[in-house]
């Protein structure tokens, strides 16, 4: 026989007597025991935890009182409107976003026939106005994407209001689209914040 096969059997053996002179109730009852054991290493451990959490807490608390709570400006509902009218360009910049329109349009290979143009002011703004821009656009669907996307990209102060895209036949190999531009600007005169 093996040496292991020897201590095997000589811990069975030992089981055997632990067992019959204990009996059920007493190996029940060591069970239990080991199990409280275990139960109390545990909540002794969960309750250093719950310590060292509760100090750190008070330790951040006091820091953030050290530090005093930020204050958010106070302003009325009139300067909030002036700051975020303050954000837009003035209506004298509209030159220049027409050119970026055609530079992309001419960087998508987007031909751009003659469009609509109207300005008007944002009712209920108190300085803001709206131009809108309409153009009709003979072109595959990519090109056009990619039109919009670099005017949206490049003028923050545009929005898409309409892309209408319509197959004029079956056997058409171009696109009829109608792209509705909104740029938003303020009305020129007023003075931009720094």
């Amino acid at each position: 026989m093996s040496q292991i096969t020897l201590a095997l059997h000589g811990l069975h053996h030992y089981w055997r007597i632990v067992q019959m002179r204990l009996g059920t109730a007493g190996l029940a009852g060591i069970g239990l025991l080991v199990a409280a054991l275990a139960g109390w290493v545990l909540t002794t451990r969960a309750h250093q935890q719950t310590q060292w959490l509760s100090a750190r807490t008070e330790q951040v608390r006091a820091r953030v009182a050290q530090l005093g709570e930020p204050k958010a400006p106070e302003h009325t509902p009139a300067e909030q409107m002036a700051r975020f009218q303050q954000w837009f360009p003035s209506s004298d910049h509209s030159t220049a976003d027409l050119r970026v329109i055609f530079a992309a349009a001419q960087s998508a290979h987007v031909e751009l026939a003659r469009g609509e143009y109207s300005v008007r002011p944002v009712e209920g703004s108190g300085g803001l106005e709206r131009f809108d821009i309409i153009l009709p656009v003979k072109e595959h669907y990519a090109p056009v994407k990619t039109f919009v996307a670099e005017v949206l990209n490049k003028l923050p102060h545009a929005s898409l209001d309409e892309l209408r895209v319509e197959r004029p036949g079956s056997a058409a190999d171009q696109l009829d689209s109608r792209v509705h531009f909104t740029l938003f600007y303020r009305i020129a005169g007023q003075e931009k914040a720094s």
